[in-house]
């Protein structure tokens, strides 16, 4: 097993990207397009609010997925493959159950209420458990994973790809890879990365929840931390990358996007989304490793409560909003009150979890006892900070 120097950059990067989800979300309570999921919202579509959770949304979950696949990496350098299947099933899939067995029927609940819905939360329940869930997005008090299909998508992903995932790491591929790495190393060629995720995009899989496309992202991200010269071909470019994905964002926001699907402009222009995606994380990845890759005790703290305060966030969110949004104040003090209560009650919740040893097991954490008594040296690498 290898030791490998753990990347501060890519934990900033994954800590500051779960935490974004809080504001995320509280930005579509303000969204009236159907499409934008949240189970409550407002009467008042605010157009800032719009453009800042379109923005977050064309790189954010790819972000996140590509630190991910890049994790996936590093811990098949230092872990057999046993440890390793342990630990996604450990990790993912107990909070994932517990998220959607316990959590999601609440949050369904309190948006039939928010649409005056008579109901009893028992029937409800049976409900959840029982009707065709139909698109998933729970709706219509059927099943949904809510937000936790993000991490369900993680221990699929991880656990299907690892014969191919273990396969690289032993080099199998190592000439295929070299050979691919010495093209891809030139400047701005690993904006080719879009034209996989753009083939996948084309394939109409659960709309913006595309698995293919997500499975192609997290592969990415596995290969990218696979060899070195594409992190260092990434920081040589990270201010074209960073002027490049503000120009397409721009583009992006006043180009129309209604083509005839297969024609010749539907193509490039799905095309250009996909580089948009991919130059944006390109640009944070690069940026984050100059300016933000060391440790601090405000790193260590939130990347452990980061975990589980995704999994938790959603209700609190939706509670919080539900009572929020019948003030009569304006949009922007709503949206900041929200935001602000949920913030406070999740990191509330994850000090009562933290102390308590079977909600430590529930969300794959470490209790402050078990940490306490572990001695290990901070600069290797290992995975309890990564997906």
């Amino acid at each position: 097993m290898k030791q490998i120097t753990r990347r501060y950059d890519l934990d900033w990067l994954r800590t500051i990207g779960v935490l974004v989800v809080i504001p995320f979300h509280s930005l579509l309570m303000f969204n009236m397009d159907p499409g934008a999921i949240v189970y409550v919202k407002d009467t008042i579509d605010v157009k800032l609010f719009n453009i800042l959770d379109r923005i977050l949304h064309s790189f954010h979950m790819p972000l996140l997925f590509v630190i991910a696949g890049m994790s996936v990496y590093f811990s098949l350098q230092c872990r057999t493959k046993t440890k390793y299947i342990n630990e996604r099933v450990r990790k993912l899939l107990i909070p994932s159950l517990f998220g959607c067995i316990i959590l999601n029927p609440v949050m369904t609940y309190i948006y039939l209420i928010s649409k005056n819905e008579n109901v009893s939360f028992l029937n409800h329940l049976l409900r959840f458990f029982t009707k065709n869930p139909g698109d998933f997005v729970g709706l219509t008090g059927a099943f949904t994973p809510a937000h936790l299909w993000f991490v369900i998508y993680l221990l699929i992903f991880s656990l299907v790809g690892l014969p191919f995932f273990m396969k690289i790491s032993k080099g199998d591929f190592n000439n295929l890879l070299f050979r691919l790495g010495d093209f891809l190393e030139k400047p701005l060629m690993l904006i080719l990365a879009a034209i996989p995720v753009t083939i996948f995009s084309a394939i109409n899989i659960l709309g913006d929840k595309n698995p293919l496309v997500y499975f192609a992202i997290f592969f990415i991200g596995f290969l990218l931390a696979a060899d070195d010269r594409y992190q260092k071909s990434i920081i040589r470019d990270k201010w074209i990358y960073l002027i490049l994905s503000i120009i397409f964002v721009y583009l992006k926001f006043n180009i129309p996007h209604t083509f005839e699907t297969w024609s010749p402009i539907w193509c490039i222009y799905g095309i250009f989304n996909s580089s948009t995606t991919i130059v944006s994380v390109f640009a944070l990845l690069g940026l984050a490793n100059r300016f933000i890759n060391k440790n601090t005790r405000v790193l260590d703290y939130l990347s452990k409560a980061s975990f589980p305060v995704y999994i938790i966030h959603m209700l609190i969110n939706t509670m919080v909003g539900f009572c929020i949004i019948k003030l009569n104040i304006i949009p922007e003090i709503k949206f900041i009150l929200i935001v602000v209560i949920t913030f406070t009650a999740c990191f509330l919740v994850y000090e009562f979890i933290k102390r308590v040893e079977f909600w430590c097991y529930i969300f794959a954490i470490k209790s402050e006892q078990k940490l306490s008594e572990e001695i290990k040296p901070k600069e290797i690498y290992d995975e309890t900070k990564l997906f």
